[in-house]
């Protein structure tokens, strides 16, 4: 009968320090106060007044990839993009968005990439698309990746705003 009151005394007292644990665990965790999540103050990258009208990441998901593209404005007489392709399943380092890419603006006008500026990744993949910057300002920028997991195009359009 004395070990089974030892053992029950082991036993309330290893229950009552897991009790004090977890309370202290949740006092903790829930006297903090959450961090407030605030837009951040759009920054222009374009030499350009024009800027895009409907946000400058654009995105697609499909064929187990998903890519987003941000714009990132007229450079030294080059329009930059910033592509970004992730995936649990698909090896990415085979896309060649050089060769797979193709801006066309509002005039049916079509420009091929002058680089694709990107390091394999496998299933992360981030690089830069540059495309000489067109002599006139069109009303919009469409892009165009062809043939990316099984998907024959996705396609990116950022509205300019210009009459």
């Amino acid at each position: 009968m004395y070990k089974g009151k030892k053992l029950h005394k082991s036993l309330l007292r290893a229950g009552i320090f897991v009790l004090m644990i977890g309370a202290v665990l949740v006092t903790g965790c829930t006297s903090r106060s959450l961090p407030q999540v605030t837009n951040a103050p759009e920054i222009s990258t374009s030499s350009s007044s024009n800027s895009p009208t409907n946000g400058l990441i654009q995105s697609s998901n499909g064929g187990a990839v998903t890519i987003d593209v941000e714009w990132l404005g007229e450079k030294r007489g080059n329009l930059m993009l910033e592509v970004a392709m992730n995936t649990h399943s698909v090896d990415l380092d085979s896309y060649d968005l050089g060769k797979l890419a193709l801006l066309s603006d509002d005039r049916g006008k079509q420009y091929l990439p002058a680089s694709w500026d990107s390091q394999p990744g496998g299933h992360h993949r981030q690089g830069t698309l540059t495309f000489q910057a067109p002599d006139s300002e069109p009303k919009y920028f469409e892009l165009i990746i062809r043939d990316v997991a099984g998907i024959k195009e996705r396609i990116f359009r950022w509205e300019l705003g210009v009459s």
